[in-house]
């Protein structure tokens, strides 16, 4: 063999990749910087709900508008109390005390009051109907009562110019209630973004149609509408389905400038993006198959498990260089490979465009249940469910990013057990059944023994999760 070759003449040495490997904090961060928020747009509050508010929502008038009783029971002078005092009327919620003249509270006088009701003219306090004595149309109070007592202020809830909801806020229904509350009847929120759909490849079949003949390698397109549900889930609804495109480059060419040419903001597309002498995905969104459009490839391979192939592009019309941008994920063809780099990072962009201002997954450090071997390559998201009510003895905190210290996770006692969702290969899709974290595993050689803690992403709904510690009755100062 030639000196430095192997038998074939090679070079021991590999030739530089045209896409370097770089770390997933990297690809988050470059994907980050190149989402925006959309531009505003007012919407019902009532339609709000899961949109993050473009500008500070602010109060147009005062709640109550008017002094408000906290109780049922009499409206009454505080000087006139303790004594008795003559009933004249009543104010009920919505209807406020009038007519015969008895429009306000004279000395010696009361008013039988309902909760929420207007606080009748006169009056500056409210007793609540069970410390009364009532004979007739006289009121008996036995006990001095302070001005103010059990009436909310004008104002008290909620101030006139007060900002309520503020901007960058995620409207939930509780945000809801508050802007409907002030009298409120629209929000300004950012625009959700449109989003193509595309899976690639000639094995594919569409889920309850005809049958994929196996012997010819056909298989059930299970990216597209796994993907579509978890647009929806990050709280995007205008998808744009492109269907299933076979592995020819034009015809790719012609859908990704279809998902341009649409307006849509986003195009997420699987499979194609590999090795294979049939992945013309990267050379598409470089332009390079026609289909009047032109990009960028940002980075092509990712240092992580699952996931390596995972693409991120931007494109552009070629008449009109001016013109918006539409981002490109192109997520490797296995369906693990594509919910995974999904989550981690399609669903920081919707977010960053609705206006999030930390769109990142949440981080949580949890205590690993099993021992877990490491891949000898590559950092592994490796998929888990939560058990908080498992309590696992701690044997080892690994090691934290600079800027931790042992305070951060100074107590173990109630971390959740993290339960491996079995055999992680990419083209099982059941280990993301009930998953609710990605346990962030270092490369290998070596395992992560059962009891480490380690960090998680969180990517399921964790109020679902197994958590229900037992109710604490804390000691009370006095």
């Amino acid at each position: 063999a030639p000196p430095g070759g192997g038998a074939s003449g090679q070079s021991d040495f590999a030739m530089a990749h045209k896409y370097p490997m770089i770390s997933m904090n990297e690809a988050v961060d470059r994907v980050i910087s190149r989402a925006h928020p959309l531009p505003q747009e007012s919407v019902a509050f009532v339609d709000a709900v899961g949109r993050v508010v473009a500008e500070d929502f602010v109060a147009p008038r005062p709640h109550p508008p008017f002094a408000a009783s906290v109780m049922d029971g009499y409206a009454v002078r505080s000087a006139d109390c303790p004594g008795v005092v003559t009933l004249i009327g009543a104010s009920r919620a919505g209807a406020p005390m009038r007519g015969a003249g008895n429009t306000s509270i004279q000395p010696g006088q009361c008013a039988y009051i309902t909760t929420g009701a207007p606080l009748p003219p006169g009056a500056d306090a409210v007793v609540p109907a069970e410390e009364c004595g009532v004979d007739g149309g006289t009121v008996s109070i036995d006990a001095n009562v302070d001005a103010g007592k059990w009436v909310r202020p004008v104002g008290f809830d909620i101030k006139a110019g007060e900002t309520l909801v503020p901007a960058g806020s995620l409207v939930g229904a509780h945000e809801v209630g508050i802007v409907a509350a002030a009298g409120g009847g629209e929000i300004c929120v950012h625009r959700k973004p449109k989003l193509a759909l595309l899976s690639t490849g000639d094995e594919l079949a569409e889920a309850g149609e005809v049958e994929p003949d196996a012997s010819s390698g056909g298989i059930y397109d299970a990216n597209r509408p796994m993907l579509a549900a978890l647009a929806k889930t990050s709280g995007v609804d205008d998808v744009l389905d492109l269907g299933r495109a076979a592995d020819e480059p034009g015809a790719l060419a012609s859908l990704v400038a279809r998902a341009h040419a649409e307006g849509c903001d986003v195009l997420v597309t699987s499979g194609g993006v590999s090795e294979g002498d049939r992945d013309y995905l990267k050379e598409v969104l470089l332009g390079e198959h026609g289909g009047g459009i032109e990009g960028e490839v940002h980075f092509g391979r990712v240092m992580m498990k699952p996931g390596k192939p995972l693409t991120f592009a931007e494109v552009q019309s070629k008449t009109d260089r001016g013109g918006n941008k539409m981002l490109v994920f192109a997520l490797p063809g296995n369906p693990v490979s594509a919910a995974v780099t999904f989550h981690l990072v399609v669903v920081p962009t919707l977010r960053r465009m609705m206006g999030w201002r930390d769109p990142r997954l949440r981080r949580v450090h949890v205590v690993v249940s099993s021992d877990l071997k490491l891949d000898p390559e590559r950092p592994e998201y490796h998929r888990a469910t939560l058990d908080w009510q498992e309590q696992l003895t701690t044997t080892s905190l690994g090691a934290f990013t600079p800027g931790a210290s042992m305070d951060d996770v100074k107590s173990t006692r109630h971390l959740p057990a993290a339960h491996s969702t079995g055999k992680q290969v990419s083209s099982r899709l059941t280990s993301m059944r009930g998953a609710e974290v990605l346990m962030e595993l270092p490369r290998g050689p070596g395992m992560v023994a059962k009891g480490t803690v380690v960090s998680a992403l969180v990517i399921g709904n964790v109020s679902s999760a197994s958590v229900q510690l037992p109710a604490i009755s804390p000691e009370v100062v006095r």
